[in-house]
């Protein structure tokens, strides 16, 4: 992915698991593009962050 062993070092793991996500999203010759049928994952992700506590806002 290109990051240095620091970098890595000072992400947390949320922020490793996006970032490898996203390269092999990128990076796949099965990826599909992203399409208005993929607006059910950007509800999922409303909620999640609607659930989040309060101390993370």
């Amino acid at each position: 992915m290109g990051f240095s062993p620091q970098q890595v070092g000072a992400m947390s793991l949320w922020q490793f698991m996006a970032c490898a996500d996203g390269y092999a999203r990128a990076n796949s010759q099965e990826a599909a593009k992203r399409t208005n049928d993929d607006a059910g994952d950007l509800d999922d992700l409303r909620a999640m962050v609607d659930a989040a506590p309060t101390y993370l806002h």
